[in-house]
């Protein structure tokens, strides 16, 4: 908890002897110059602290956060979707990983990654599409990752940070292109070298 400007006086006063303080001179004025001066500098290094962890950096310092991993901002991607990008500094080649950095992206839902090691994925009522959209082919070192429509909820476009475009603004029912332009970016830079995937927007629940 930051002290006060009279909490250092009071500090730096019980530092020496009460005449230091008597009528007959004005060091009564340097002293609450000097807890001034400590007040502000807590504050500052309490400031920088607060900084310096990626979930309450301000735009600022998360950029210098990425800058760090080498983890550039997307356009137009919000500061929560990029937190979450900084942080996994963890194998990200794994599907639970490449759905957090998809997921990070999104305004509507989650998504569904589905491996082709296997085709009985494809039977699961949840990733199931259509046979137009969905084959059954096993193939190895692929997966494809299901997003629901990216169209951000009404209440969302008085959020700052959740507006995107006057496209998206009151009534569109159109995904926004930039979030699948995003979630493209984000996969090429995680995935493991030698893996394919595709991305497939299905309908929205319900």
């Amino acid at each position: 908890m930051a002290l006060t400007q009279e909490q250092w006086a009071s500090k730096l006063k019980s530092l020496v002897p009460s005449w230091v303080f008597t009528e007959l001179n004005r060091n009564e004025a340097i002293f609450q110059a000097t807890a001034k001066v400590l007040e502000q500098a807590q504050k500052d290094y309490e400031l920088h602290l607060q900084e310096s962890f990626i979930d309450s950096a301000t735009s600022e310092y998360l950029d210098l956060h990425g800058e760090e991993r080498s983890k550039s901002r997307f356009i137009g991607e919000p500061d929560s979707s990029y937190a979450e990008r900084i942080k996994l500094i963890k194998n990200a080649s794994n599907p639970p990983d490449i759905k957090t950095i998809v997921d990070a992206q999104l305004v509507n839902g989650v998504s569904t990654i589905i491996e082709h090691h296997s085709a009985e994925n494809f039977l699961n009522r949840n990733a199931y599409l259509n046979r137009n959209i969905i084959d059954f082919e096993v193939l190895y070192n692929a997966f494809t990752i299901l997003v629901y429509k990216q169209v951000p909820q009404t209440e969302s476009f008085m959020n700052r940070e959740a507006f995107l475009s006057r496209e998206d603004f009151y009534g569109s029912n159109e995904s926004n292109l930039n979030i699948f332009q995003n979630i493209v970016s984000a996969v090429n830079k995680e995935k493991a070298f030698g893996t394919v995937y595709r991305l497939i927007e299905r309908p929205n629940q319900g």
